[in-house]
This record gives C-alpha cells, structure tokens and sequence, in this order.
C-alpha cells in the first residue's frame, strides 16, 4: 500500500506530542576540515616570526624609558621580520570611556592607556590575539575599544568580534615575504564572553572564539563507588553499572589510571579547523593562537598540558597552521616539532607589570577583606600579591625560522621579569643571563624532551634545528 505525504502528516498529526519525533542535528564531524592533500607553507626562505607570552600590561608606553636590559629584549623582537603576543586585558582612554567593569573578569581589570598600543609596535609586536579569560573585563564596551585602538594603531588583532564568526575569521598581515594569517582562540575564558551566532532574527553576540572543553575526573572503581553513595544521598540513586556520573556538577568516569580528560566540543574543533583551512587557501602562512590553561592534573602551574591539547594541536597543524603558540600558563611549558612545524606549549608572561595601574576593582577587594583607602597604587599590588611563585618571572621569546615551508630553526632567548623594586615597573622582560639563563633553558629541555624535542644550549640562547621532511 502507497502512503501520500498528505497520509503521512495525517498521522503525525495524530500522535501524542510525546510520540512526536523531534529533529535533531548531527553533530560535525572536525577531521573533515582536514585535506587530503597539505596545504603547503608558501613564505619566502628566511622569514622569521619572534614568538612571546602574554602582555600582562604595560600600562603605560615603555619603550623610550630605555630600561636596561629591556633594550636588548626589543633587539630581539625588531631583528624578527614580525612579533606576536597575548595582549590580555585591554586598552582604551578611560576617561572618554562610557562603559564600566564587567561583572566577572579574568582575575583582575588591568587597563592600558590608548598610546600602549603604538609602544607594542615599536617595540616589535605587530600582531596580537584578543582571545583570553582577560577580553571581557571591562565588558563588551571595553572589547570594542581595545579592538579600535588596536586597529588605529595598525596591530593585526584575532579571536575576538561582533560575531562568533567574525571571532573564528583569521586576522591577515600583509609582509613583503608573504601574507601572515592568525587565527586566534581560547579553551579558557569567562562565560559571558563566549561570542554568539546570528540567528534568524537574532543579532549575533560580541566577544571571542573559544574552545568549549568538557573536564571529567577519572577513578578508580572503589573510588566510584563512593561516589555512588554520596549521589544516592542526594536522591538521584545511579545505576549500579554506571560508568559515568556528575557530582555537584563535575563529571567523574571509571578508569584504570585516575587523573583528568578533556573532551573538545565539536562544533568549536569544527569551526576553528574550518577557519585554519580557510585562512591557508589565502595565506602563505598560518598561525594559531590559543589561551589555555588548562594541565594534565588540573594544577594551573604544572607543566604538562592537559590531553586534549596535543592532539588537537595535530589537527591544527594537518588543517593548514604552520605554527602553534599557546599562553595563559604563567609558567614555561616545552616545545613540540610536529612535520617540521613549531608548536609552543606554553610561553609565560612577556609581561607582568601591574604596579603603574590607577583602577582597581571593589569587588576583588571585597573579595580579600583588603581596604585600599590608606595604600597607595603599588603598596596594594603588593600587599593583594605578596608572593607570586619565583618561576612566574621565568619566560622565553621564542624566533622561528622558515625555510622550504617548515620551520629550518627556533630560537629560545631566556628571559626574566624583573622583581626588585625601584623606579621601574616589576614585571619587564630582561634577558636572562648565566645560571638563570641555563636553568630556565634546561627546564625546557626536559619538558621538550617529552614530545621528541632536542634544545641544544649554546651561548645562553636554546636552539631547535628542525631537519627538513622528506618530499
């Protein structure tokens, strides 16, 4: 018997609305945005990328003040071809400013006045990203102003938008060896920065791109079964063969090693691999910026990265990227060679500089029982941080050579941020010299060293020479 179309919503119409069967969408699937054939790195033999952390200020231009040993560090920048960073927080006039603080932010309000912008590329850093746990602080007013002073400023900026799709889209640096493509996001972040898709009749939402990742616990299975008593005690007795359970809101799954996973959510893997692939069909390079701090056991300042992050860096790479720069640890994490392109698990703070801010947020201050009337700007820097750890001030510039399309040469320069008091700023870069220059550079070794990397250390300079692939 034929049944007409006119039949078949007849009988749909008849069925219970419990019984009706709602649509649902398959889920992407991200190694799609793979090709088939490598899109090839196309940048002229020679060109250099100078790599650095995050900008935890300045707050101010520094670059005429010539600071000792800050000098040398733009030596390094400036004989680079090109420099990126982290730019985190943000940076517009305050006082023409109409917005105000968000109601959460990335652990503080840093604000850097408008001329910050041009001292960044004077002192060699022409392309940053905006996509961090920082974008928001100041709201999305505060997003957008940071995003114009940049733009006026003439600094490639990526991971942040109108839309989410104008997040994901790639920044684009024109050079005279090639054109530089950078595409920005982050697995770390406030919620209410998350930029949104426009809809039918619904405008799209300001912010950044990120990487929404699911965190389960894993445990034993005497440890499940504990887990099991505490659920039923809530009323919400699982089942006895449950693998998986949520507790308070975290996920917990039976394993044989305990520890922590990560599980990448489609659509974000999707869309940046898409914008990668995108970006490499226009671009004679590519690179891919996230913020992420995420570790293996969910201590912010291990040094491994947590499991999603290498594996999802292959996908980078295979999807166009030539190089890979991850910050948002404030410590030093080691450096992978995969097919012959760079990837930085973690390069620090560039800088650390907090005590020349003039804003500050009540709320914190709530938050630590501090009362700020009697201290001066500096004295409560100092007393709400009184004791960041020694390796915090450990960092890197990281230069990369390209050659025949891969990278030929990294460059590790040791740094350290400077902690004295005195009339400069705490927190400014200096090259790092003789037992703290090996230190910080044998500390990457050993990380590297688990990823197949091989540092040499030569003249207080690590150094990665990178054999060409085989055609």
């Amino acid at each position: 018997m034929r049944i007409t179309g006119s039949a078949l919503l007849s009988l749909a119409l008849m069925m219970p609305c419990g019984a009706q069967q709602r649509p649902t969408r398959s889920l992407p699937d991200p190694l799609t945005q793979i090709p088939r054939v490598p899109i090839p790195c196309t940048i002229q033999d020679g060109f250099t990328l100078a790599a650095a952390g995050d900008l935890i200020g300045p707050d101010r231009p520094q670059t005429l003040l010539a600071v000792p040993g800050f000098v040398d560090v733009m030596k390094i920048l400036k004989q680079a071809d090109h420099g990126f960073a982290n730019q985190e927080g943000s940076i517009f006039d305050l006082e023409n400013f109409k917005g105000s603080p968000a109601a959460e932010n990335g652990g503080g309000i840093p604000l850097g006045i408008p001329a910050v912008a041009r001292d960044l590329r004077n002192m060699g850093i022409d392309m940053v990203s905006k996509a961090n746990n920082h974008a928001t602080d100041w709201g999305l007013d505060g997003l957008a102003a940071t995003e114009h002073v940049l733009d006026d400023a003439g600094i490639a900026h990526a991971g942040s938008g109108r839309t989410r799709a104008a997040a994901r889209a790639p920044a684009f640096l024109e050079t005279a060896k090639g054109r530089i493509a950078l595409v920005a996001a982050a697995s770390t972040f406030t919620p209410m920065s998350v930029a949104g898709s426009i809809g039918a009749e619904v405008a799209g939402r300001p912010g950044i791109s990120v990487l929404r990742t699911r965190r389960v616990t894993l445990v034993t299975a005497p440890e499940m079964a504990a887990l099991r008593t505490i659920v039923a005690r809530q009323g919400r007795a699982p089942a006895a063969d449950a693998k998986e359970i949520t507790l308070n809101g975290q996920a917990y799954r039976v394993s044989e090693k305990p520890g922590l996973t990560y599980e990448m959510n489609p659509y974000d893997r999707f869309e940046i691999l898409r914008s990668i692939r995108g970006a490499k069909e226009v671009s004679s390079l590519v690179m891919f910026s996230i913020h992420a701090h995420e570790t293996a056991n969910g201590d912010a300042d291990a040094r491994e990265p947590a499991d999603f992050l290498p594996a999802f860096f292959h996908n980078v790479i295979d999807a166009g990227a030539d190089i890979v720069v991850t910050h948002g640890p404030h410590v030093l994490h080691g450096v992978e060679i995969y097919k012959g392109k760079p990837i930085f698990y973690g390069l620090a703070s560039f800088f650390f500089e907090m005590e020349l801010g003039h804003v500050t947020n009540p709320d914190n201050l709530e938050e630590i029982n501090l009362d700020m009337t009697p201290l001066t700007y500096p004295e409560y820097v100092r007393s709400r941080f009184p004791g960041f750890p020694p390796n915090w001030f450990d960092s890197v510039v990281a230069v990369s050579e390209f050659r025949g399309g891969q990278a030929s040469e990294v460059r590790l320069y040791p740094l350290m941020l400077t902690r004295e008091k005195g009339p400069h700023p705490q927190g400014m870069p200096k090259p790092a010299k003789g037992d703290d220059a090996r230190r910080i550079l044998e500390e990457l070794q050993r990380d590297s060293a688990a990823f197949g990397t091989k540092i040499s250390i030569e003249n207080n300079i690590g150094i990665i020479r990178v054999a060409p692939l085989a055609n």
